[in-house]
């Protein structure tokens, strides 16, 4: 059985920067009339939110806030998009087994992680640059501009198909639905977004973001607790409620503005059974799972693997993707996540791209050797830039233990997805259950 929180109290703060207070008091008066559907496996606790309350209050953002953003685009162009992404995908995998046939790991991207802005409004206890640095203190200078950022998608997508927007707090950008407009303008898909979530309330109420949620397709909030004090100290936040309320707000957008939603819970020694609450609320609402056992340096946690608490709430998410309940990625990887299997990282296919436009080469998060800093901007292809990166360091046999090996083993779902793709390229027919996973639900 699973302990009852501790040292409850009540949170009623109420304040939404934005939102009239009296249309707050409307959502009091709707909330069992349009409350959230009937939770059958997660079970509230003592500390966690008043969630009709947190519901009514996000339909009241939504209702205030919907009229003033574009609608999804769809039909012929939205087929297009797809469609040339998916054909970047394909000659990517073409060319990738030749340079595998040939003995060569430098392989063209699946998707591209964008630090867009170092700066971030959490302190997260967990998070760190991959080098052991707080987002907050690292220093901004050279900050791309969104002429350059704009730039530089477009040179990534000769050869990407995909991009994730990250940070720091990747919504702090306030040019974010510029470069979301890009990327949608240059067939990037899927284009993905990961956030705390904090301030979606604040930027749906801008008009400037009004194009936002029509220009993204997957949604990633990051949540690793639902007790509130448990959420202030891990967060080093006073307002943990407002990533909840946006959660609710978000998952009542999501089919209105066709993107897919979906919450990522670092699993760390202290927290399993908040883990669990996150993952049973999750698979309640729709909401797709993403699990991430904590690393400490570049491998996970030793304390989870002997846990017994752990080994079985990873025994459970399998068996939810089992069920059909919304679990990111395929059985296989999520097992090797979970267990901390050994892994065949090649992180050409996903590379780092810091705020300043320099591409970490060959990996962000080598301990044997720092990661050349390469400037995306000085070249007009992918081609060009990964064959000056290779001249540099040879990524060929990069991952392992050795001097001139990266010296990590990360615990991390994209390196796992890098070691998926490695699996279908000696296995063509696995290629198309790893994209199904991430691209289609099931529940």
């Amino acid at each position: 059985m699973e302990p009852a929180r501790e040292n409850a109290r009540t949170h009623e703060r109420q304040s939404l920067p934005q939102i009239s207070p009296s249309a707050i008091r409307t959502g009091h008066n709707r909330a069992h009339t349009s409350g959230l559907p009937e939770f059958s496996l997660y079970r509230p606790r003592s500390g966690h939110p008043d969630w009709q309350r947190l519901h009514a209050e996000a339909l009241d953002i939504v209702e205030q806030v919907s009229p003033r953003l574009s609608g999804p685009r769809k039909g012929a162009h939205e087929w297009r998009r797809r469609l040339r992404s998916a054909a970047t995908l394909a000659a990517n995998y073409y060319y990738n087994r030749k340079l595998f046939r040939s003995g060569r790991e430098d392989f063209r991207p699946l998707y591209f992680i964008w630090t867009l802005v170092r700066a971030c409004n959490f302190r997260c206890e967990y998070c760190d640059d991959h080098r052991g640095r707080k987002y907050p203190d690292l220093d901004t200078s050279g900050t791309l501009n969104t002429n350059e950022a704009t730039r530089l998608l477009e040179i990534m997508r000769t050869r990407t198909p995909s991009v994730y927007f990250a940070g720091g707090e990747s919504i702090l950008r306030k040019d974010l639905p510029i470069l979301t407009r890009a990327a949608r303008d240059l067939a990037y898909y899927p284009i993905i977004i990961n956030t705390n979530a904090s301030v979606v309330h604040r930027r749906l109420s801008d008009p400037a973001w009004r194009t936002w949620l029509a220009d993204t397709d997957i949604v990633v909030v990051s949540l690793d607790a639902l007790d509130l004090d448990v959420l202030s100290q891990m967060w080093k936040t006073r307002h943990p409620e407002d990533v909840l309320r946006n959660l609710l707000v978000l998952r009542e957008l999501a089919p209105r503005m066709n993107f897919k939603l979906l919450v990522n819970t670092v699993i760390q020694p202290d927290s399993i059974d908040h883990a669990g609450d996150v993952l049973d609320l999750a698979n309640d609402l729709g909401i797709q799972f993403s699990p991430v056992p904590v690393n400490v340096g570049p491998r996970v946690d030793s304390r989870l693997s002997g846990d017994e608490r752990y080994l079985r709430l990873a025994e459970r998410i399998l068996a939810r993707k089992r069920l059909g309940y919304s679990v990111t990625g395929s059985d296989r990887l999520n097992r090797r996540l979970l267990w901390s299997l050994p892994l065949d990282c090649r992180n050409t296919l996903k590379p780092h791209i810091d705020c300043d436009g320099k591409l970490f080469w060959p990996c962000k998060s080598a301990q044997n050797m720092d990661p050349e800093m390469i400037q995306v901007l000085d070249f007009d292809h992918l081609d060009a830039l990964y064959d000056h990166a290779r001249s540099l360091v040879d990524p060929t046999n990069f991952h392992g233990q050795g001097p001139s090996q990266c010296g990590g083993d990360c615990n991390w779902a994209q390196n796992y997805t890098t070691d998926a793709y490695a699996d279908a390229l000696r296995r063509p027919w696995r290629l198309f259950e790893e994209i199904r996973s991430v691209l289609w639900t099931t529940r």
